[in-house]
């Protein structure tokens, strides 16, 4: 994202997720905080991205993707997903978090 507030949310996101784990009521809101961020960037697919994780998070209490074979824990794969975010700027990430996003957007 381009703004650091945007960043700053997404790092307080994965904070509060090592603090409290994904259960977290203040997780959430800093993913939609985030959202409303890249929406004012004009960047759709962040936009998407955020949307479809808190709603994934909302409905299932978890996060169900399981993108990185490495990852041990869903808080790893949500907390990758985040990075993304974070560095959207890089193409290669862009073409991950649009592969993990197509994924949540199956599984709605």
């Amino acid at each position: 994202m381009k703004t650091a507030k945007a960043n700053e949310l997404l790092d307080a996101a994965m904070a509060e997720m090592a603090k409290s784990g994904m259960k977290s009521k203040k997780l959430i809101p800093h993913l939609q905080e985030a959202r409303e961020i890249a929406l004012k960037e004009e960047d759709p697919l962040v936009t998407r991205a955020l949307r479809l994780a808190w709603q994934h998070l909302e409905s299932n209490g978890e996060f169900g993707l399981a993108f990185l074979e490495e990852a041990e824990t869903q808080e790893e794969n949500l907390e990758f997903f985040l990075s993304l975010c974070v560095r959207s700027e890089n193409e290669r990430n862009r073409d991950e978090l649009r592969e993990m996003t197509n994924m949540l957007q199956e599984m709605a």
